[in-house]
């Protein structure tokens, strides 16, 4: 019994679990190897330095973008749809076209 059930080709759950657990520790160690090059880079430290410091600037701009992305959307939404409905056949398609309009990322 290799973990695979013969009659049906599956893995039983146990083999299953601990495949997925090893998975779990190879995201950690690589996430960790990631914090210790971090600790060696000037650059970085400096980055992560003024990004914890404006820490507060940068939450109000994130909740500012998540307020003018969900009411641009909902208005952009609401009226399209009342002409033709097609471009945007839902809220949350149009809360996409607020986002990338408003970062201008574009459609590419």
């Amino acid at each position: 019994s290799s973990g695979i059930n013969a009659e049906y080709g599956h893995h039983d759950e146990a083999v299953v679990q601990q495949k997925y657990l090893i998975l779990k520790m190879c995201r950690i160690f690589r996430i960790v190897r990631v914090f210790k090059f971090v600790k060696h880079s000037r650059d970085l430290i400096v980055i992560v330095k003024v990004l914890l410091s404006s820490r507060k600037e940068l939450g109000l701009l994130v909740i500012l973008l998540g307020i003018s992305t969900v009411t641009f959307g909902s208005i952009i939404f609401y009226v399209e749809n009342e002409t033709n409905g097609v471009m945007f056949n839902s809220i949350m398609t149009g809360c996409w076209w607020a986002l990338v309009t408003i970062t201008t990322l574009g459609y590419g």
